[in-house]
């Protein structure tokens, strides 16, 4: 089978998967879906467990068993483990996963000889406490991990791994066996922060259903009767019903959705191999009810997908959609944007994306927090560095070089491709995206180096720009050098330019290297 991700967690288990298999060929089931226990008619003693929070552990089932012996499993469970892509470890530890492959139900055993007085709690965890599992390795726990612990010890990581000091030994002769239901949150939240995915713990992150656990239960049991063991107490703490959850179902909205028309009988059969029960309501309604372990059925179109898929999504004929086709659009400027930023990388230079703002740092710097009225300033920021938006992106590369030349990078080569706003009287506030790049390269002439990357970029982007030095422009003469810039040009129209940042402006930022600087409006490349 062809299993696609795990939001069906009946399908991480032999018997979830044959359910499937039954539904799909039509081929009978073989196995049984027992209510009956083995604990059922017998008079037991009760084993202490006490559940500190239901809504982490809605249900816990201890059982003791005696008489067992530790030694190599046989042969045919060694085989079915490893086919499984499992590791046999003994006869005792064997069984629980042989259970889980089956029933899709985690067990844990754990060494009775050392779990005071035999009693179990299940509890989170208190910050600062510390396990060492099964691995060998020591855990730092937090107050998300939820744990199996008795009287003095924590005995496990409830879910996750249990505990060094309680695994099963080649002197063990007495286990108990649990089979719990967790929070699958608090499990998720847990074997992610310790890095400890297991075939458990992912069984137990999708959930699990509360006949399929006694089930497991019981046939765990079985197996452990079969190795010389003797059920001699057994608790079993929490609700074990599963809920059974009910949907509606139109025959009109299947139709609508699946674009071809389906009988009520052709419906109900869909279902019904799916072991969905259907109740017919009013015409072409029914009432539908979830079977226990669909724990992924939770509205109307996850029933109509599971017509569907029955139907067979090749058997829907294609049709033309009604309506004009829509006219492709022009995607030729997110192309250029991809070949740029992939030329300038392949040219050794480094993105970067700085916030759409002046920083107050820039606007005192560059004088701009005097003609504030020049600038887009947003209705509602969220802090005072975030209130104008910026109209250029060198201004802001400028702080990230100052960054790095502090961390110590004696040459930098960046680039940013980004929105910058400007304020038209005509149009109101303008968008623009604009190719910025700064270079630091520890010379007296970082223009020089600058102007042949830009260059072996327009040769890339097959574009003829012509590159034309000149004085800086007299609005510009506070900010650039006053020698070192040069116009770039296409088709006779300036469309960006390169230069060098004032020593005025280097020295208020504390820089003491020359930065050679690029700005270029890419509206205007079209």
């Amino acid at each position: 089978m062809d299993m696609k991700g795990y939001n069906r967690p009946d399908l991480l288990s032999l018997r979830g998967v044959a359910l499937e298999i039954s539904a799909l060929t039509g081929a009978r089931l073989k196995i049984d879906d027992p209510d009956n226990f083995i604990w059922d008619n017998q008079q037991l003693p009760e084993l202490m467990v006490q559940i500190d929070n239901f809504e982490s552990c809605p249900l816990y089932c201890l059982a003791k068993i005696e008489g067992l012996q530790v030694s190599e499993s046989e042969p045919i469970w060694t085989h079915k483990l490893n086919d499984s892509g499992m590791r046999s470890v003994n006869n005792i530890a064997d069984v629980t996963n042989l259970i889980m492959l089956d029933y899709g139900q985690p067990l844990h055993a754990f060494n009775a000889s050392v779990v005071k007085d035999e009693e179990i709690t299940v509890r989170l965890a208190l910050d600062g406490e510390t396990l060492q599992t099964l691995d060998g390795k020591s855990r730092q726990l937090q107050n998300t991990d939820l744990l199996i612990t008795d009287k003095e010890n924590i005995l496990g990581i409830a879910g996750v791994m249990g505990g060094k000091d309680s695994e099963i030994t080649d002197q063990t002769t007495t286990i108990l066996l649990e089979a719990a239901i967790f929070d699958p949150i608090l499990i998720r939240k847990t074997t992610t922060r310790l890095g400890l995915q297991s075939e458990a713990s992912k069984r137990f992150q999708h959930g699990l259903t509360k006949k399929r656990l006694l089930q497991a239960l019981n046939d765990a049991i079985k197996m452990y009767q079969k190795l010389g063991g003797k059920l001699t107490a057994i608790s079993i703490v929490g609700n074990i019903q599963d809920i059974h959850t009910t949907i509606n179902l139109s025959q009109n909205h299947v139709n609508s959705l699946m674009g071809i028309q389906l009988s009520e009988g052709r419906i109900e059969s869909l279902l019904g191999q799916l072991r969905f029960e259907l109740e017919k309501g009013n015409f072409g309604e029914w009432r539908v009810k979830i079977p226990y372990f669909r724990l992924d059925i939770e509205q109307e179109e996850d029933l109509i997908e599971e017509i569907v898929r029955m139907y067979g999504y090749q058997n829907i004929p294609s049709r033309s959609l009604p309506g004009e086709i829509p006219q492709p659009v022009d995607q030729s400027q997110f192309k250029l944007r991809d070949l740029i930023k992939f030329s300038l990388v392949e040219e050794g230079l480094t993105e970067v994306q700085t916030y759409s703002f002046f920083s107050t740092k820039v606007l005192s710097t560059l004088g701009w927090n005097k003609k504030l009225d020049d600038l887009v300033k947003i209705a509602n920021p969220m802090s005072a560095e975030t209130t104008y938006l910026r109209t250029n992106g060198w201004s802001n590369l400028l702080e990230v070089v100052d960054n790095n030349l502090k961390y110590g990078f004696p040459d930098i080569a960046i680039f940013e491709l980004g929105k910058t706003y400007q304020q038209d009287e005509d149009l109101g506030i303008q968008e623009r995206y604009e190719l910025s790049v700064a270079l630091v390269n520890n010379t007296d002439n970082p223009i020089s180096e600058l102007s042949q990357i830009i260059k072996a970029l327009f040769v890339k982007l097959n574009l003829n720009i012509s590159f034309t030095p000149s004085e800086t422009p007299e609005n510009e003469g506070d900010f650039f050098h006053p020698h070192r810039y040069i116009k770039l040009e296409f088709k006779g129209k300036q469309i960006g330019e390169i230069f060098e940042i004032h020593p005025r402006v280097l020295d208020q930022l504390g820089i003491s290297k020359r930065v050679a600087v690029m700005d270029l409006e890419l509206e205007n490349l079209a």
